[in-house]
C-alpha cells in the first residue's frame, strides 16, 4: 500500500502531466484557428496547475509534519553520480522557471479575458514554453525519485 507521500508525490506528477497534455491541446487548438478550444483547454491547464500548487504545498506541510522535513533528497546515500549531476541539473531550472513564470501565466490569463489578444499572444510566445517546460520537467523529477527509491526509502526512515 502507497505511503501518503507517495500519494502525494504521484498526485503531483500527475497533475503536471495533466497540464502538459492539456497545454499541449490548447496550443494545437490555437494553431487550428480554434479560439474557444484553446480558451477550454488552457482554462483547465491553469485549474490543473493551480491545484498542482496546493497539493504540492500540501506534500510539503505533509513532510513536515510528519516527517520533520520539506524536502525529499534523491540518491542520499551515494555521492555525485551521472545520474544525481542529471538531475540537479534538471531540478534546479524547473524550480527557478515555476516561480518566475507563474505571475506571468497569471498575466496571459487576465489579458485573454479582458480580450486583450494581441498583448496576450506576445506574452504567451515565450510564457508558453516556459511553463511546458515546467509541466515536463516536473514530471521527470518525480520519475527520478520514484525509480531511484527516494519516495520510498524517504518513509521508512523516520
Amino acid at each position: 500500500m502507497a505511503t501518503t507521500t507517495e500519494i502525494l508525490s504521484r498526485s503531483v506528477a500527475g497533475l503536471n502531466a495533466l497540464a502538459t497534455i492539456l497545454l499541449i491541446v490548447g496550443y494545437i487548438c490555437i494553431r487550428r484557428g480554434n479560439r474557444a478550444g484553446h480558451g477550454k483547454a488552457m482554462g483547465l491547464a491553469f485549474m490543473t496547475s493551480a491545484l498542482f500548487l496546493a497539493v504540492y504545498l500540501a506534500s510539503k506541510v505533509h513532510l513536515w509534519v510528519s516527517l520533520g522535513r520539506t524536502n525529499i533528497t534523491y540518491r542520499p546515500d551515494v555521492g555525485l553520480t551521472w545520474d544525481k549531476l542529471l538531475y540537479y541539473i534538471i531540478l534546479f531550472p524547473h524550480i527557478a522557471l515555476a516561480i518566475l513564470v507563474t505571475p506571468f501565466i497569471i498575466r496571459a490569463v487576465m489579458l485573454a479575458r479582458a480580450g486583450k489578444f494581441e498583448e496576450h499572444k506576445r506574452l504567451t510566445r515565450w510564457v508558453f514554453p516556459v511553463w511546458l517546460y515546467v509541466s515536463v520537467t516536473g514530471v521527470i523529477v518525480w520519475a527520478f525519485m520514484e525509480c531511484s527509491g527516494s519516495l520510498a526509502a524517504v518513509t521508512a526512515v523516520k
